[in-house]
């Protein structure tokens, strides 16, 4: 009765290893598919995604460096977060990357809520105007 047991449960196992990978069948040959399509929306949000970091990391480091290096970090930040917002727009036409072109747009607006605040709030509270 074991050895009936294990043989059921060894074909069950080999049924589903054969069937665990795609297989696209063409009239000459049989071919296993290795990689799905990449859409051009993916690209797009990555490339958001890849942006946004530098951004935010250029930014943290802005906080950090005095001098003439902080304003070459202001440039590197200065163009990476419209990049990162206009790839992420772009990314939103992704299936499977969604996500990555949403942390590309949120951190370019979160960039200019934060410069829109502060540009509001240079003055003095107190001057009639």
């Amino acid at each position: 009765m074991k050895r009936i047991y294990s043989i059921i449960i060894l074909l069950c196992i080999s049924n589903l290893i054969f069937a665990a990978f795609p297989v696209v069948e063409n009239c000459n040959s049989i071919s296993v598919a290795t990689e799905l399509p990449v859409e051009g929306g993916d690209n797009a949000a990555k490339l958001s995604m890849i942006y946004a970091g530098v951004a935010i990391f250029s930014t943290i480091l802005l906080f950090v460096v005095s001098g003439s290096s902080g304003y070459l970090l202001l440039l590197i930040a200065f163009v990476t977060y419209p990049a990162a917002f206009i790839f992420g727009l772009f990314g939103l036409k992704s299936r499977y990357k969604r996500w990555q072109a949403f942390i590309g747009l949120f951190s370019a607006l979160l960039m200019l809520l934060i410069l829109a605040i502060s540009a509001g709030s240079t003055g003095d509270p107190n001057a009639k105007v």
